[in-house]
């Protein structure tokens, strides 16, 4: 057992829920973010499945990796970019509360029928 409260899984479920992986409002052609943001989302729901201790993560990624298969070089970006928010959040005590906010009010704007990133007053 572990004595760190936050696990590789609460990580995943935090960004899946923040409204991290929705596309933004641009004037271009956004194709390519949205494949993207699919992949992101793919990693993410398979680490939350396979729940790692914080020390496998590395090896759980790998996995996710290989599992996904070729092409392999976005996936590894994405990866990094996971491992990289990993250590974002154990580095910081704001990073993980700021993400459980960004999940809540991307619920809340759900239900509320409110674009995202519309503040509750407009």
């Amino acid at each position: 057992m572990t004595d760190m409260p936050f696990r590789p899984r609460d990580l995943a479920l935090l960004l899946l829920a923040s409204g991290h992986l929705l596309p933004r409002d641009r004037a271009r052609d956004q194709q390519a973010d949205v494949a993207g943001m699919s992949l992101k989302r793919e990693v993410l729901e398979r680490l939350s499945v396979l729940d790692p201790e914080p020390a496998a993560l590395d090896a759980t990624l790998l996995e996710i990796m290989q599992a996904i298969g070729e092409p392999t070089g976005p996936t590894r970006g994405v990866c990094l970019d996971i491992r990289a928010d990993w250590e974002a959040a154990l580095a910081s005590t704001e990073f993980a509360p700021w993400l459980l906010n960004q999940a809540i009010r991307e619920g809340e704007g759900r239900r509320g029928g409110k674009r995202r990133g519309q503040q509750p007053d407009e």
